[in-house]
């Protein structure tokens, strides 16, 4: 009976030990790479983003050597696709922490940044040109910011965040909006070669990606 007993055991174990070093061997090969003596797992850090791997720190760094099939422009699809979301996210998030500033709606398209807002102060040149400040810190540099404070400039972009390439007449839309918004003062030029919304002498938006 104790033998038989004693026979359970150490086949249990075994089965218990084999189950953990396969959960080992997936956990380590989660995302396609394999670690010697290391668990490859996701973690979360005091600041609320999720990391990978604690070899690296808190800097993106990335290393690229093209030669051969590597040389050819990216096609059309190879080429990555921001969050839109994520970024009017961002955007908003920091512009609304700017002085004065009550409230804030922030539209994002292919090249542009729509930002309606309303402020309690009474320099809205020197306001304009903060807040479209905050875009263009964060956004690629072919992208165009336009601002107003306006009222009911907010409940308009809100109007239009449904708003998608399959949309009727979507590019007419957006054009609409803008010359809105430029009716507003919309800061100081951002550069010698740029007017206030960061566009260049005779420059015109490319029509939007289908």
């Amino acid at each position: 009976m104790n033998k038989k007993i004693a026979a359970l055991m150490i086949l249990s174990f075994t089965l218990f030990t084999a189950a953990c070093s396969d959960d080992d061997t997936r956990k380590e090969t989660t995302s396609g790479y394999k670690f010697s003596n290391t668990s490859y797992k996701n973690y979360k850090n005091d600041n609320n983003t999720m990391g990978t791997d604690r070899r690296y720190g808190d800097f993106g760094y990335v290393r690229h050597e093209y030669k051969g099939e590597n040389r050819k422009p990216l096609s059309a699809n190879q080429i990555p696709k921001m969050d839109r979301q994520k970024l009017a996210d961002m955007i908003t998030d920091m512009a609304v922490r700017l002085p004065n500033i009550k409230d804030m709606a922030v539209l994002v398209t292919d090249e542009e940044v729509l930002m309606a807002y309303e402020t309690t102060s009474k320099n809205r040149m020197a306001m304009a040109d903060n807040v479209k400040k905050t875009a263009f810190s964060v956004v690629p540099r072919y992208y165009h910011v336009y601002v107003s404070d306006k009222k009911g400039m907010i409940g308009k972009l809100e109007q239009y965040r449904s708003i998608n390439y399959d949309t009727e007449n979507a590019e007419g839309i957006i054009d609409r909006l803008v010359a809105q918004m430029k009716k507003s003062p919309q800061g100081y030029k951002v550069s010698d070669g740029e007017n206030q919304n960061g566009e260049m002498k005779g420059e015109m938006n490319s029509p939007m990606n289908k």
